[in-house]
Formats: structure tokens, sequence, C-alpha cells
């Protein structure tokens, strides 16, 4: 049994970063910009969850957290989470079912993920206050985590229409979750466009690469209600400017009044599929199968559709044909099951004579690969040697650079002409003198460039890398 949620090490060593199990009933934040690892932070936290047998719930708007259902290769794997909404739930997403869902979930303890994104805004909004509202009027026998994903949908520093719901409910469950056995994380892009009394409640805080200065005040303003440092402190001038110079997957942990931590961590790997990482240009979307989570959908669905009591005193006009409809429904309810269930017998059938077929041609290509093991290794040492070509001009051939430029900009384009023209390396006062940009505007576009692996940045120079 895990006495502890591992999340991945200190950066620049191998030490084991871990978080005590009692986070499932604490509150945190995770911000980065897009790409940084936000997402993959929240998700190896629940993955941990999940192996620890600590229940969770996730509001994912963006519909990648199925992912958890499937191994890294995209084979049928990962954990037995519950999906609900989405292209791939287990149950459909009903817009007014919120308070039956979080009393459902609540009852058997399922880990489950809330997929919003084939909903509207409004619905995102309304189903997350009916949920939370109705998960505080709950105490569960064990404690469960609540996490929501791109948080500033739900509480915006300026909440207008369903998201005043939103914000109200959900600063709520942050505030008082705990004292009910409810922690939560809420996952943003940005410091600056989350509800500063919500994100100042969050006693943990996991701040990853972020560049923009409205951010930078925002997260020292929480450092200001949440460390409280001394003026001169060292420490919160070596947090803000290393924040826009973060690689993917690192970011600072702060913990001031629980854990007092204050680390920079390296997080883990998923043990499972990410749906949501970049692809590379001319990439093919991967295949994948999800795991069988049936056991956890019929005990969850009796749950869902459970008549609530009538009120007394105001008896059904006209019952006895209503009761006869019902019936009728219920037959053609039951052949279409049993159709159902057959047509999964034949399903499963194929199924079978499938995997067979697969082994067949696992063994195949298990020849192919010995008898074209020689020839792989003689090409693989020649395009080494070729990289190793390409990689002492600085930038290789010019010609792979000329679709990136058409599709980064004119600004981008400049940039990699540059560097191609000094042999791959300038800091970046060279780059802002040549390129005739101001320092922010280098930035913001350095930034594309970085996140689709075509520089690396350390300490004040950039790099080209070969596409």
């Amino acid at each position: 049994m895990k006495t502890a949620l591992e999340i991945g090490h200190l950066a620049g060593s191998r030490k084991a970063f871990t978080l005590p199990l009692d986070y499932v009933t604490r509150t945190g934040a995770i911000v980065a910009m897009r790409g940084a690892g936000k997402t993959v932070t929240a998700t190896v936290i629940a993955e941990e969850m999940c192996e620890a047998g600590l229940p969770w719930i996730a509001f994912d708007p963006v519909g990648v957290w199925w992912g958890l259902r499937v191994n890294p290769d995209g084979s049928a794997g990962g954990y037995p989470v519950l999906i609900v909404g989405g292209e791939h739930g287990d149950l459909p997403l009903e817009k007014h079912a919120a308070p039956r869902l979080a009393e459902a979930l609540v009852r058997e303890n399922v880990c489950c993920v809330i997929d919003l994104a084939l909903e509207s805004k409004n619905t995102w909004r309304g189903f997350v206050a009916d949920f939370c509202d109705r998960l505080m009027e709950l105490r569960p026998s064990v404690p469960r985590h609540i996490f929501l994903e791109e948080a500033p949908e739900f509480i915006p520093q300026k909440p207008m229409g369903e998201q005043k719901r939103s914000l109200a409910a959900v600063d709520r469950l942050t505030r008082l979750g705990r004292n009910n056995g409810y922690g939560t994380t809420v996952v943003s892009q940005r410091f600056a466009t989350v509800q500063k009394d919500v994100l100042t409640q969050c006693e943990n805080l996991f701040a990853m690469r972020t560049t923009g200065k409205p951010d930078r005040t925002a997260a020292k303003d929480w450092i200001g209600e949440c460390v409280q440092p001394a003026p001169d402190d060292p420490t919160v001038q070596q947090f803000l400017d290393s924040l826009a110079d973060l690689n993917d997957g690192e970011g600072w942990f702060w913990s001031p009044q629980w854990l007092k931590l204050f680390e920079q961590v390296k997080v883990r790997e998923r043990k499972t599929y990410h749906p949501g990482r970049t692809r590379s240009v001319g990439q093919a979307a991967q295949q994948v199968e999800l795991s069988n989570v049936r056991d956890f959908v019929e005990r969850v669905r009796p749950l869902l559709e459970e008549e609530r009591p009538k009120p007394a005193g105001k008896p059904a006009a006209k019952a006895a044909p209503a009761f006869k409809a019902l019936q009728e429904q219920s037959t053609e309810s039951t052949a279409k099951l049993r159709a159902a269930e057959a047509e999964a017998a034949r399903l499963r059938g194929q199924n079978a004579d499938l995997h067979r077929q697969l082994g067949a041609a696992k063994a195949t290509v298990q020849v192919l690969r010995q008898t074209l093991e020689p020839q792989y290794r003689a090409m693989e040492r020649l395009f080494a040697d070729l990289d190793t070509v390409a990689s002492t001009n600085g930038a290789g051939d010019r010609a792979v650079w000329e679709p990136w430029k058409a599709k980064l900009g004119t600004t981008c384009a400049r940039i990699i002409d540059i560097l191609l023209e000094r042999g791959g390396t300038a800091t970046v006062a060279q780059l802002a003198t040549l390129a005739s940009v101001a320092p922010r505007t280098l930035y913001n576009n350095l930034t594309p460039l970085a996140r689709n692996g075509l520089i690396t940045r350390s300490h004040g120079s950039v790099t080209l890398r070969v596409p």
C-alpha cells in the first residue's frame, strides 16, 4: 500500500519528491502556460491517488483526462476510472443530473472524469455549480479530491452570468470542503485570470513556466497573501525571475504553511496515455483502446436512475394508463437489451478472432525484425552520422526551416534567419538588436519556437535545434 504520492524528483538531482496522502483533503493550484505540463502534473497526482485507493473527481472541459484509461502506447489499460460525458463517456452527461451524480459518486467511492468538452460553457458552469453545492451537503465516508481544469472558466477574476454561481460554489468548496472530507486542485494557464480570493485559499502551489507580467504580479500577490515573506527575502525574486525560463514539466512547489516546502521539481512522466500531448507536424493521431470499467458503470448507473420520492398529497392523475405505458416501455426495453446482448456476444467472438490474428501477426513481425535487424542498425548509424554533420554547422539544411518560417510568421522567421546566420546560437540581447524588436516582442515570438522544439534557451542565450 502506498505511503505517499510519488510526483517526481527534485530538479538537478534524483532525490524523490513526494506528497503526503493527506493531500487528498488539501487545496492546491497548478498554474502554467499551455504546453508547460499543468495537465500532466494534475493527472500524475490523480494516478498516484488511484494507486493509493483515494477517490477523486475531475471536471475536464478540454476532453483529455480520459487518457487515464489507456496505456501510454494506446492499448487498453491505465486505471479503472469512470468517464461521464464526452466522446469516450461510459455514461452520458445529463445537464440537470449533477446533484444525483454527486450522490452516486460519493456513495460508491468511484474515481471519475466528468468530460464537459461537448457541452456549452453555460452548461459547464451550471453543472459544476449544482454538483459542488450538492457535494457540500454530503459527508463521504472516504475523503476525496476534486480537480478543476480550465479554472478561469468557472472562477474568473470578473464573473458574469452563470460564472457567478460556479464561482460561489467552487469558492465554498475550496474554503470549507476539508471539513466535509474534500480537497481541491484548480488548474489554470494563468495566475491573473483566476479569482484572487479562491487562489489565495490554495495552500499549495505548483508554479510552472509563466511569462506574462500580469501573471508575475498575480503570483507575487499569492506570495504576499499566503507566504508573507520578509521584504528582502531573496526566495521571492528567485521564484519570480525563474518562471519564464522553466523547462516543460518543471516547476516550483511552494507549501508555506502545511509542508513548509519551497522546491524546484521535475514532474515524472505519466503512466497513462496523454491525449493532449503536442504532435509533430505531419504525425498521424495515435489509435487508442480504453480499458473496461463495466463493473463501475453497473454500480453507478442504478444510482443515477433511482426515482426521487414524489411529494405526498399530490397523486398523479390517470395512474393506471401511465403504469400500463411504463410496462410496455419496459417490455420493449427488455427486447432491445436482449438484442444488444446477442450483438455483444457476436462482437466478443470477432474480438477473439482478431486477437488470434494479432498473435500470428506479431510472430511474423518478430521474424521480420530478426531478419532486418542488421540493416536497421546500419541505417541507424548512418542517420546518426548525418545528424552529427547537420549539427556541426549549427542549423543543418536551411530548406527544412522554410515551412516553419511560413507557419510561424515574420518575426519568428527573422529570428530563425538570424540564428542561421550566426551559426545557430545568439544571446537574447543580440537577437533583440538584430531583429529590431522590443524584448517583450522577442519573448512573445520565442515562445512558439520553443513550444515547437525549434530552439532551446539557457542562461540568456538561444540555440537553434534542427527540426
